[in-house]
């Protein structure tokens, strides 16, 4: 596991190469416990492992995807490898665009949600009803830029999302 400082840019950033989806190991988050932002990329098929490791580090985490010309796959290796032709100039370019432009897992997250959903059925749709439940643990400010995205989305007014984003996360506290 390497931290990287590319340029000194990235002070109190955080990321690490894994092999595979599964190279993950709990036993690492303390190492990140200073990280003011933690970036995890794996390749464009790992989307969903991908938000799962970025939400353990919280409003700290994003996630890099690797962009559609890739493929499916989206190899991460050929993104920035192959994509920068072997010019370092170039890879941290590319590089830079990714994670200025790298959303929260709940964004993206929210990025991912059917778009035929209908306002009505958002609280019936499991993935958004959870969704809502763990934005409702947020902070203030993280909490209403996420509804913010969702009510964009599907048409709600935000108060709507707070007050649901609210009940939801009250009920998962006292529920046993």
């Amino acid at each position: 596991m390497n931290t990287v400082y590319p340029r000194g840019r990235l002070r109190d950033t955080g990321a690490c190469g894994l092999c595979s989806t599964g190279g993950w190991q709990p036993a690492w988050l303390p190492l990140f416990r200073k990280a003011r932002r933690v970036y995890v990329a794996l390749d464009r098929d790992a989307t969903d492992p991908a938000i799962a490791l970025a939400r353990t580090f919280g409003t700290r985490g994003r996630v890099l995807i690797p962009p559609e010309d890739l493929g499916p796959k989206g190899d991460l290796n050929d993104w920035l490898r192959v994509g920068a032709k072997g010019d370092a100039a170039v890879f941290r370019s590319i590089l830079e665009r990714a994670l200025v432009t790298s959303p929260t897992p709940w964004g993206l997250q929210i990025q991912l949600l059917p778009p035929d959903l209908a306002p009505w059925d958002l609280e019936d749709h499991a993935g958004v009803r959870d969704l809502l439940c763990e934005i409702g643990h947020q902070g203030p400010l993280s909490r209403d830029a996420h509804l913010r995205l969702l009510a964009e989305r599907y048409g709600v007014a935000l108060a709507s999302l707070q007050e649901a984003a609210r009940e939801l996360a009250q009920s998962a506290e006292t529920e046993p």
